[in-house]
């Protein structure tokens, strides 16, 4: 009788289970085709004019499907990240009040979730790991594939006249123009995207490839080199180099036979870039770009590219017209290009001067989390992803303090979140990850169903 109530109670809950595979599979294909709706999107905007908003609300669809689904596994997590969310809305919800802006306030809603959806993302594939952690990495290393096949067909389509370039607009009568991105619009965010598959594909070629890696180690600086942002750029050089040192895990600071080997072809490459690289810097005109940025506003201006000015002036109209409101729950992005400009194009100062407390709050949380997990995965021999994960997250950090559009971008969120949820797929499938994090099972802030 026992048995027979067991296996009617295991028949009720397979459909139940199988049901929840299939809004895992459907989620993890939104995810892996997002990239691609942002350069549909774009080819709207470059070739007929106008915005069919298909990247807002297919992001929306997509985050309100991942909402359910982490209802499902935990209601106690979704009340904190619904609670999280109006307490980040709260300092644009003051701004309403006073504008009675509809449109400001829809921008700033935006805004919010846009700096909050890599972290329920993370959430998201770290709940999911409980039941498929192998799926989870199938299907992310897909997402990811997939979404880096998107970027560089772009990065092909720009070079070829089609899209966008990244800096200078081809219809403005004798605007010049600098780099490429393809359909995507935002160009800040691209580089982002580009740090983020880049790192994970170089990675996967390390893992299995490593010939093929140094082969095609050019064509990713190359691509770099076609976006032609500082943060691409720089972040090519640096992940061709960084990757095969972070896998070697606990022996990173040791001197080993690989840091020999790569020293000599370093110098050697960066000789003949040296001679490469400023014909193509002259001709793109980023050579005089640079050069004027020196010449008016020093190293810090070539740095920043002006942001050290805006920020300046936000600090100026900060100290001028802050209340007591302002200084604990933000501006919002409205409110804040009423007194100057909308955005520094700086992480940290535009979260806290969005959102207040609770902006700098969320930020500490991706740097706590999302740099704990990779951190454990890394030196975890076992762990597949960690290593790669690591060293985006640097990068990604890095240009987030000086360029922006790391934190803030709805772009990249999805990406991002993903990524540091594979690292966490690693870390709970080895047994030793329990004694690491200190828990019984893996869980997220602390809480679980």
């Amino acid at each position: 009788m026992v048995m027979l109530e067991l296996t009617n109670d295991n028949l009720q809950k397979a459909p139940l289970k199988s049901l929840k595979l299939a809004f895992v599979q459907l989620t993890f294909l939104m995810i892996g085709f997002s990239l691609l709706v942002d350069a549909v999107n774009g080819f709207f905007l470059t070739g007929l004019g106008i915005d069919p908003k298909l990247s807002a609300s297919f992001k929306l669809l997509l985050l309100g499907l991942i909402l359910f689904q982490i209802g499902s596994y935990s209601v106690k997590t979704l009340a904190l990240i619904l609670t999280f969310f109006m307490v980040l809305l709260i300092g644009p919800i003051i701004t309403f009040t006073d504008t009675v802006s509809l449109s400001g306030f829809v921008d700033d809603f935006t805004s919010g979730l846009k700096t909050l959806t890599a972290l329920i993302i993370f959430i998201y594939v770290a709940l999911v790991c409980k039941q498929w952690p192998e799926r989870v990495q199938r299907y992310g290393k897909w997402c990811l594939q997939f979404s880096f096949l998107v970027l560089f067909i772009n990065i092909v389509l720009g070079v070829l006249g089609y899209g966008f370039s990244s800096y200078g607009s081809a219809d403005e009568e004798g605007s010049a123009t600098i780099g490429v991105k393809g359909f995507f619009y935002a160009g800040n965010e691209v580089s982002g995207i580009f740090i983020v598959l880049s790192g994970a594909v170089l990675h996967l070629l390390w893992q299995k490839h490593k010939v093929v890696y140094f082969v095609v180690s050019p064509m990713f600086l190359a691509l770099g080199l076609l976006i032609a942002t500082k943060a691409a750029m720089l972040a090519a050089a640096l992940l061709i180099f960084a990757i095969p040192l972070v896998n070697e895990r606990n022996r990173l600071l040791n001197l080993t036979w690989l840091k020999v080997k790569m020293v000599f072809p370093l110098v050697i490459v960066g000789i003949i870039l040296l001679f490469i690289l400023v014909p193509i810097f002259e001709a793109t005109g980023l050579l005089n770009r640079f050069m004027w940025f020196y010449e008016k506003k020093g190293i810090i201006g070539i740095i920043l590219s002006g942001r050290d000015e805006f920020i300046i002036a936000a600090l100026d109209a900060y100290m001028k017209f802050a209340s007591i409101t302002d200084i604990i729950f933000g501006f919002s992005k409205t409110g804040l290009g009423l007194i100057t400009k909308n955005s520094m194009e700086i992480d940290p100062i535009d979260m806290y001067f969005w959102h207040g407390v609770a902006g700098i709050l969320l930020l500490l949380t991706y740097v706590g989390v999302f740099f704990r997990v990779s951190y454990l995965a890394t030196v975890n021999q076992k762990s597949l992803w960690g290593p790669c994960v690591l060293i985006i997250n640097i990068t990604l950090f890095a240009v987030s303090m000086i360029a922006g559009h790391i934190f803030t971008s709805g772009m990249l969120a999805p990406l991002f979140g993903l990524l540091n949820g594979m690292a966490y797929a690693d870390l709970y499938k080895n047994s030793q990850s329990e004694r690491w994090l200190g828990l019984n099972k893996p869980s997220i802030g602390g809480f679980d169903d």
